[in-house]
């Protein structure tokens, strides 16, 4: 293979490799691995965002709409966990059973969301 048809190969590959290089790294940086709030309890993860699933723990919310900060607690049977939340509050907030958080966890112990889901299963239920 001569020197021109080389330089040609490697400068198509190129933007390739970058294309590849990019889609990596917004894929590190956008995984976040399901976490069940006694594993959070028991482990201290921390520095990583993670995923938590749990019930909403009745007379937990807080919310202070100047700021607009949202504080609650987390439960799965065995482990509380206390999460707060920089945003809104979610209309159907107090009405939902579940709810899903994506964030980090403080060396308080604390869960910083930075995305709150909320899962409602009254909507899917059937007609009796």
């Amino acid at each position: 293979m001569s020197r021109k048809k080389l330089k040609i190969l490697l400068l198509s590959l190129l933007p390739l490799l970058l294309l590849g290089f990019l889609a990596f790294r917004a894929f590190e940086n956008s995984a976040a691995y399901y976490y069940t709030i006694s594993e959070v309890q028991a482990n201290g993860v921390s520095e990583q965002k993670l995923r938590v699933k749990g019930q909403l723990v009745p007379d937990s919310v807080i919310y202070d709409a100047s700021i607009p900060l949202l504080g609650f607690s987390l439960t799965d049977g065995d482990a509380h966990i206390q999460a707060s939340y920089r945003g809104v509050l979610p209309d159907n907030f107090n009405h939902s059973e579940e709810v899903i958080i994506e964030g980090t966890l403080n060396s308080q112990g604390e869960l910083l969301v930075s995305k709150l889901m909320l899962q409602c299963p009254s909507k899917y239920e059937g007609e009796e």
